[in-house]
């Protein structure tokens, strides 16, 4: 009864970060992101079940998605990881993160804020530059079913300390908008890449003694709204 209570108070999200990529390199997604999701509607079922909705238990890290709940940052960032296999979007200090923001209907309009978390874990997001801004005012305009840029600036001298699902040098990226019925948005885990090569450097350093060749390293693991379109 209580999980049924609890799955009926989740609403509907209207955007989905589908895709993000490093200026480094690397391909990932926001946590609780579907691909299975159709894209070429707007109701509530099927074509908003893994928006995120910054509200409920999570709404100060990484929100719920209708489909699947409370994002879980270390379940969430294995699914990403096994979607786009095994990577996740490598960034640099002064670089930049390229997303496509699914827009499912009118509230999943800009503008858009981003920011980051060293830590990885949601615990200490900080602002980001938002570069590419989704249209709209107020959170709302008349995209429906579409794909659309979002892009922010890393900071200069951003560090990624995170140790996530197995993964060292990881941030985490919230970006999100104001609807009312939201917020709307997504959580992208990202890997610096230049910590993530140094190391890799440092690991294969210590082993060469033995001849060698050494993995890149990696950490033990740790741990009101409408319901159909406008």
């Amino acid at each position: 009864m209580v999980a049924l209570f609890a799955a009926s108070t989740l609403v509907a999200g209207h955007g989905a970060i589908v895709k993000a990529v490093g200026d480094q390199g690397g391909v990932g997604a926001a946590i609780g992101v579907d691909p299975d999701t159709p894209r070429d509607g707007t109701r509530r079922n099927p074509f908003q079940q893994d928006s995120t909705r910054f509200k409920g238990d999570n709404a100060d890290t990484c929100g719920q998605t209708l489909g699947g709940g409370e994002n879980d940052i270390i379940a969430g960032t294995k699914a990403v990881m096994a979607m786009m296999g095994g990577t996740l979007p490598q960034i640099s200090a002064s670089g930049e993160i390229s997303m496509t923001l699914h827009q499912v209907n009118g509230d999943g309009g800009g503008p858009y804020t981003c920011q980051i978390d060293p830590a990885g874990d949601g615990s200490a997001f900080v602002d980001m530059k938002v570069t590419t801004q989704v249209a709209g005012t107020n959170s709302r305009s008349n995209a429906k079913a579409v794909d659309l840029p979002l892009k922010a600036a890393i900071p200069a001298g951003q560090t990624c300390s995170g140790n996530v699902a197995g993964m060292n040098n990881i941030c985490m990226v919230r970006c999100m908008n104001a609807a009312r019925a939201g917020p709307f948005g997504g959580c992208v885990p990202v890997q610096m890449a230049n910590a993530a090569v140094s190391n890799s450097a440092a690991v294969g350093n210590s082993t060469a003694a033995g001849n060698s060749t050494a993995p890149a390293k990696r950490a033990v693991e740790t741990t009101e709204d409408e319901e159909d379109d406008e």
